[in-house]
């Protein structure tokens, strides 16, 4: 199994000296690690994760559309999944980010770049 190294500036190997701020620290590196890119998904993914369990802030119109899963994955990190026009993605970023956020962030990683390298 795959474990990513997390550091917190915290040098002592004796865990009882263990502090607030070094908790922090580890909690902010391993929230940071959880951000994924945007990547884009087949229809099938996309609704077996509507399936999965009972999605957060599903928002959107005939164009596009975004929900959020209900469990974190790590501190205010969840899997987001997002349609616009007839293509599906998703990635992983803070619980809070809005519809317009989403579509913006897919757009810019995306859309954009491949409009971009056709010309």
């Amino acid at each position: 199994m795959y474990q990513p190294e997390v550091t917190t500036g915290y040098s002592s190997t004796d865990r009882f000296q263990w502090d607030a701020s070094a908790e922090a620290a580890y909690w902010q590196q391993c929230e940071k690690i959880a951000y994924t890119d945007v990547s884009e998904i087949t229809l099938t993914t996309f609704m077996d994760a509507i399936a999965l369990m009972y999605p957060n802030d599903w928002q959107g119109d005939a164009q596009c559309e975004s929900f959020k899963l209900a469990e974190m994955v790590s501190g205010d990190v969840t899997d987001i999944y997002a349609k616009v026009g007839d293509r599906y993605f998703t990635f992983r970023d803070k619980a809070t980010m809005t519809h317009t956020e989403i579509i913006a962030r897919i757009n810019k990683e995306v859309l954009i770049k491949k409009t971009t390298y056709q010309k």
